[in-house]
């Protein structure tokens, strides 16, 4: 005759039953709140995870730059003391000068000769992308305005946006004054962008990591994962054993 025996599988302490139901009670109702967000959480940490950022930030289309012999003798312009000098080549044979102001951090592009510098045309902003990367751009776009999700956010403008007519998704963006490519948007670059605003939950500009949202729901996921931990911890689970 078999007799009917109850054996504690976890040593536990004994917790009411009102209790258990308060926990239990509680636990899924922070399950409720925190489980999209958790999902959106795991999969976008995923994407950061296994997804190559060099790939997003386009940098293999990025070619080796050249070298440019500079002859500081030819520079001839005022310097304040609060000047940074930076000298890079914009187009072949030509040299621009950045002069940045400490106190205020903004650089003024000025030639070797100290005149202001004239922006780049949409012949040579082409031709210049052409020559700094390995995408054959046919088309520029001249950028004034932007918005607190644009791609280019963050950039000085105006900007130049060029990009393949038969792929428009892939972009380079170029300032003007300096001809340095400020950045190369793609389809794996939005996508890292979009998972990144619901990562932290900035659903505005996609750069504060410090929002009341993103705040509020780690607190509760948190909450969400204590409370487990003590209904699997706290209280008893029983199995039946037959003989």
């Amino acid at each position: 005759m078999a007799d009917e025996q109850t054996e504690s599988v976890w040593p536990y302490r004994p917790v009411s039953l009102v209790w258990q139901r308060r926990l239990r009670l509680w636990h899924r109702r922070l399950a409720l709140i925190t489980a999209v967000q958790l999902l959106l959480w795991t999969i976008s940490g995923a994407y950061f995870a296994f997804v190559d950022i060099s790939m997003v930030r386009g940098e293999p289309h990025r070619l080796p730059p050249r070298t440019q012999a500079i002859d500081l003798a030819a520079f001839d312009f005022p310097i304040t003391a609060t000047s940074q000098l930076i000298i890079k080549p914009r187009l072949s044979g030509e040299l621009v000068v950045g002069v940045e102001d400490e106190r205020t951090s903004l650089t003024t592009w000025m030639t070797a000769r100290g005149a202001p510098v004239l922006p780049l045309t949409r012949e040579q902003v082409i031709s210049l992308v052409q020559a700094k990367t390995d995408i054959a751009v046919d088309e520029a776009e001249w950028v004034t305005t932007t918005s607190e999700a644009a791609e280019y956010r963050g950039r000085e403008l105006p900007l130049w946006r060029t990009f393949k007519a038969s792929e428009p998704s892939l972009a380079v963006y170029v300032d003007p004054r300096s001809g340095d490519i400020t950045a190369i948007r793609n389809n794996a670059w939005r996508i890292w962008d979009f998972l990144w605003m619901l990562h932290i939950m900035d659903y505005d500009d996609r750069a504060d990591i410090g929002t009341w949202l993103l705040k509020l729901f780690s607190v509760l996921a948190l909450l969400t994962a204590l409370a487990g931990i003590a209904l699997y911890t706290l209280i008893p689970w029983r199995r039946r054993e037959s003989s």
